[in-house]
């Protein structure tokens, strides 16, 4: 048996810790919410998107990087966010473009016009309310972290008024957990094989590319890739171009897609993903590990199915009696 109200100041405590510690950061480190507003970057980021921007050093900025810059010469007010395509070595100006649009910027912009780059996406919320990072910071962060440190304390106070009154009174009130195993175990295994299935054809269909044993030969100046899935799904090519561009895109069910690999090295993998998480995700965890993105849509989304099901699989019991209690509190130490 689990006992209630430890899993639920563990939660809280959790919580806010995790709250707090993102406050801290955002606020300490000068970061900043934008909303995307035009699709010039889509898939990447599509209009309605919130990106966290953070500070960039442009002495660090190297082609294939996605800045935030003002538009130079204009509004301060005017925030573009696009891929850096080129730099000059001897005026220092970057060369942008946006990876929807056919055509580089026409004009280029200096370390000054620089503010940061996105590390990291909100998915949908943007238009919900465009609001700047103060609004959000008075009415969602702060709010949002009071409840979380009220909630921790009342749980905290609720824990040791519980254990004073389970030594005290002859009828204790104590909530536990009783897990039914031959519930949960059948629940999770239907939850990971829905999500498995829908993951199956991306993961057999990530290839290999180079002279790795038993990969395809890599001869030709691009590669064909097919929509095996029910759903799109997200490709991207490991390796980035030569001109330090990644290559990603959606194809569609039944669709074949030719992606160019000019430039790339002997060896490259091309990462795939069912189209559910944000492309901003999917780029990001493919950078680290091909097999992550759909790996993750794997296992975690059944992992949370079955916790959100929780009321199918755990029974909440009441120990009335001070002997019972005291028999729980030793199993549970022990």
């Amino acid at each position: 048996m689990i006992r209630v109200d430890r899993i639920r100041g563990v939660i809280a405590i959790l919580l806010g810790t995790v709250i707090l510690a993102g406050l801290l950061l955002f606020v300490g480190l000068g970061m900043m919410l934008m909303v995307v507003l035009s699709g010039s970057m889509t898939p990447l980021m599509l209009p309605g998107d919130v990106i966290i921007v953070a500070p960039a050093d442009p002495d660090h900025v190297e082609i294939g990087d996605v800045i935030v810059f003002q538009y130079p010469g204009r509004d301060e007010r005017m925030v573009i966010t696009h891929r850096v395509i080129g730099i000059d070595t001897d005026t220092g100006l970057y060369s942008t473009k946006g990876d929807a649009n056919d055509a580089p910027d026409s004009f280029s912009i200096s370390k000054d016009d620089i503010i940061g780059r996105p590390v990291f996406l909100i998915p949908f919320i943007g238009f919900a309310s465009e609001m700047k990072r103060q609004v959000i910071l008075l009415m969602v962060i702060l709010p949002s972290l009071m409840l979380t440190l009220l909630e921790t304390r009342k749980l905290t106070r609720g824990f040791h008024a519980a254990r004073g009154l389970s030594r005290d009174s002859p009828v204790p009130k104590g909530q536990l957990f009783s897990i039914k195993y031959s519930r949960l175990l059948p629940l999770l295994s239907v939850s990971l094989i829905l999500f498995l299935l829908l993951t199956v054809p991306s993961l057999s269909g990530i290839q290999m590319y180079g002279s790795v044993p038993g990969s395809i030969d890599l001869r030709d100046s691009c590669i064909t890739v097919e929509g095996r899935s029910l759903v799109p799904e997200l490709y991207l090519v490991c390796t980035p171009d030569a001109s330090g561009v990644p290559v990603y895109g959606v194809v569609q069910p039944g669709e074949t897609v030719s992606v160019p690999i000019t430039g790339t090295e002997p060896e490259c993998t091309v990462a795939r993903s069912p189209y559910i998480l944000p492309v901003f995700w999917f780029v990001g965890l493919a950078g680290l590990n091909p097999y992550l993105p759909v790996l993750s849509l794997a296992i975690l989304p059944g992992a949370f199915l079955t916790l959100a099901l929780h009321p199918l699989w755990a029974e909440k019991k009441f120990v009335k009696l001070r002997r019972k209690r005291r028999l729980v509190d030793r199993v549970l130490e022990n």
